[in-house]
C-alpha cells in the first residue's frame, strides 16, 4: 500500500500542476477573446456624451411672454 499512496500524492501534485496550467490558458483566452473586444467597443464609443462636441446641442431658453401671468392662474 505505500507504494499506491506514493503514486497517489505524486499523481495530485502533478495533476494540481496541469491544473493551475489549464486555468490560466483558459481565463487569458477567455480574457482576450470577451473582455478586451467589449473594452475596446466602449472605448472607442461614447455612451454618456462626454467628449467635446464641436457644436453644442443645445438652444438657449428664452422666456415667453405672459409667462408669470399664466403661473398665478394656476391654482
Amino acid at each position: 500500500m505505500g507504494i499506491l499512496t506514493d503514486i497517489w500524492h505524486r499523481w495530485k501534485n502533478i495533476a494540481h500542476k496541469i491544473g493551475d496550467f489549464q486555468a490560466r490558458l483558459l481565463l487569458s483566452a477567455f480574457y482576450f477573446v470577451i473582455i478586451v473586444p467589449i473594452g475596446l467597443a466602449v472605448k472607442t464609443s461614447d455612451p454618456l456624451g462626454i467628449k467635446k462636441k464641436t457644436t453644442p446641442l443645445w438652444k438657449g431658453y428664452e422666456d415667453p411672454p405672459g409667462n408669470l401671468e399664466g403661473s398665478r392662474r394656476q391654482f
